[in-house]
């Protein structure tokens, strides 16, 4: 009887935890069907998965509320395809939306069905705030992970999602026809009253269109077959800024769609007695508008916390009470910036809430809510508009350079256009490379650097330097060094403290390099170290990595324009005359430039390289300016400063 029982439950146990197998339905048998037409590697050698279809129907109402169910089969190639489509995540805000999944099977290449069951579907809050000990309840994640997954096998999913309009009476869709993976068919359609018609756009390609009325409603379908992957390469933008895509919106125009989004702030730029004085301590004995500005920014952005969000809604999400937020110490990208205008406001500084777009670009066709990010747009007395990001907890300038080419929408209870901020030219996010290099008698070198920059410059300095441990910042550069000379010693480093906004930010330190130098009898021969931009943090990446290509099918993305000035002073051994120098190098062409020299001044030779990008996106015509940048840098490269023994020095060369 004891074994009897003890089978009974461990019989239990593995109905409980083990995956679930079913017969084949008659559900089963056209997936079965699909599954087979879609072949596998031998038809689609270059893919990881197939995404055999996806279909989404959408229906909205007047009020904006809407139900939409995805029903989406995978084909799983190689392992890279498993890790992918092992897990689908579903993120969403509990305010608005209900998640539920009515259908999760793997498919298995034989024909058998494991039902995910419960245990493997996990719903919670954010991993990435409870990291920073933030408990936010509505912003939550449903993760979905498919058990006994091996090659060759299929995932299914039918998903249900009930959301509440953001903003009351309207509806907005953005809608991918490609992924990363082939997509053989797909379909969407959009089911809404006709007193709510839809405004749409097709980008980045074609699709087949239908609309009918059916009553008083409207049906909008579009379909897409046999969509080949898109290749990815390093640095690209996004796939949501190539891919094939369907936007659709019910807003006329942006102006709508302004003041829709400034209701959401209504009673929400508040203050209290705490807030009063917080503000009136930080602005104590700061004498100009500026000043006074940039404490309170200052405050925001280094003492609340950021809660950053994965959701595309989160911008548009309705914020917390700026006194909340204050209370609080932590809120979302929109809580720090209404706070922001709170703080402003007991200064008599307005300022607006900003919408804006980070990785992607924002397509300016259709009025509609996805944004990644909002910021602060601060009204100057002279009428300016500067744009500060108060969860840039490392942002040292006076405005935010990353802004410029980027649309922006200011919410404004009258009702403002999107608008482009004008282009902000990459002087304003200079690194600077200073330095002194001496040339010894043995062949080896030395020298002192000194890193500065300011904008976006700046701020990747300060990033760097709060992620890498002081004691690992010699290791970078002596990394970063090797472009120079394998022998490199990096010795004597110091940096500025990072978090002190109110001060320059700089890295000093001592660099050695034995055998350097080509002795060649009378001649020495050697090239200049600082063409090698072994310490430009920000641009080696893009000479030696993205600039290989020899064409590109896509914009690389640089998120801000940029650029660094460097200066060397190289001093020649006694009895040495310099004989020759590389030739001068200047490129300028489209967005960007590269000017390269080399003179003569006494026994030094003055070395001056200035490159800059004057866009945050390279398109393919800019990246083959880039190339050619490259080309002729590696030309300057391979340049050689030649020095000659003086007369009456002796014969044999330095060493």
């Amino acid at each position: 009887m004891k074994t009897r029982k003890i089978l009974l439950l461990f019989s239990l146990f593995l109905l409980l935890v083990l995956p679930q197998f079913s017969q084949q339905t008659e559900d089963l048998k056209p997936v079965l069907a699909e599954i087979e037409r879609a072949g596998g590697l031998k038809e689609h050698p270059d893919a990881n998965a197939l995404i055999i279809f996806e279909d989404t129907k959408v229906v909205f109402e007047e009020s904006g509320e809407s139900t939409s169910l995805e029903h989406g089969l995978v084909k799983i190639l190689t392992d890279k395809g498993k890790q992918m489509f092992g897990t689908r995540k579903l993120p969403y805000h509990r305010r608005y939306s209900t998640v539920k999944v009515l259908l999760a099977r793997v498919i298995k290449s034989d024909g058998r069905v494991i039902r995910v069951s419960e245990e493997f579907m996990k719903d919670g809050t954010l991993e990435e705030t409870q990291q920073m000990n933030i408990f936010e309840e509505n912003f939550r994640r449903l993760s979905v992970t498919f058990p006994g997954l091996e090659l060759g096998d299929s995932v299914e999913m039918i998903v249900e999602t009930k959301s509440k309009p953001l903003i009351e009476g309207h509806y907005n869709d953005f809608i991918l026809f490609q992924s990363v993976e082939p997509i053989l068919r797909k379909e969407a359609a959009i089911d809404g009253p006709a007193s709510r018609p839809l405004r749409y756009i097709v980008r980045d390609g074609q699709l087949d269109f239908s609309k009918e009325k059916e009553g008083n409603r409207i049906i909008y379908r579009w379909k897409a077959s046999n969509q080949p992957k898109i290749e990815q390469e390093l640095g690209m933008v996004t796939i949501a800024d190539v891919a094939l895509r369907v936007i659709a919106s019910t807003f006329k125009d942006w102006r709508e769609l302004s003041r829709y989004g400034d209701k959401l702030n209504v009673g929400k730029v508040d203050s209290n007695e705490a807030l009063e004085a917080k503000v009136a301590e930080l602005t104590k004995d700061r004498n100009t508008e500026e000043e006074q500005i940039l404490a309170i920014f200052r405050y925001i952005s280094q003492k609340v916390r950021y809660m950053g969000s994965s959701m595309d809604l989160g911008a548009f999400i309705e914020p917390h009470q700026a006194t909340y937020t204050f209370e609080k110490q932590y809120g979302v990208c929109r809580d720090k910036s209404i706070l922001m205008m709170a703080m402003l406001k007991e200064i008599g500084v307005k300022a607006y809430d900003a919408m804006i777009n980070l990785t992607r670009t924002t397509d300016p066709e259709i009025p509609i809510i996805f944004f990644e990010h909002a910021i602060c747009g601060v009204v100057m007395k002279d009428g300016r508009i500067v744009y500060m990001d108060p969860t840039l907890e490392l942002s040292s300038s006076f405005g935010e350079t990353y802004v410029g080419g980027r649309h922006i929408l200011l919410l404004d209870e009258q009702g403002q256009d999107l608008i482009k901020v004008p282009p902000i030219p990459a002087e304003q996010s200079l690194g600077s490379i200073k330095g002194e290099t001496r040339v010894l008698a043995d062949g080896s070198i030395e020298g002192k650097v000194r890193i500065s920059g300011k904008g976006f410059y700046d701020f990747v300095l300060r990033s760097i330097a709060k992620q890498v441990p002081s004691f690992q910042m010699p290791m970078v550069f002596q990394q970063l060094g090797q472009n120079l000379a394998a022998t490199i010693k990096i010795e004597n480093l110091k940096a500025a403290d990072f978090a002190d906004l109110a001060k320059p930010y700089d890295i000093t330190f001592d660099f050695k390099a034995k055998d350097y130098v080509v002795d060649v009898g009378r001649l020495m021969m050697f090239k200049v170290p600082f063409s090698t931009q072994a310490f430009d943090l920000l641009s080696i990446g893009i000479f030696q990595i993205l600039a290989d290509r020899e064409e590109r099918k896509y914009p690389i993305f640089l998120f801000s324009a940029r650029g660094c000035r460097e200066e060397e002073i190289i001093t020649i051994p006694p009895g040495y005359k310099i004989r020759a120098v590389p030739d001068p190098v200047e490129v300028k062409e489209g967005p960007v430039s590269l000017v390269l020299t080399a003179s003569v001044k006494e026994n030094q030779v003055v070395f001056a390289s200035d490159f800059r990008t004057e866009e945050a996106t390279l398109d393919p015509r800019g990246y083959q300016s880039l190339r050619r940048a490259v080309k002729s840098l590696r030309r300057f490269q391979k340049g050689m400063v030649i020095l000659e023994k003086a007369e009456g020095e002796g014969k044999g060369g330095a060493r």
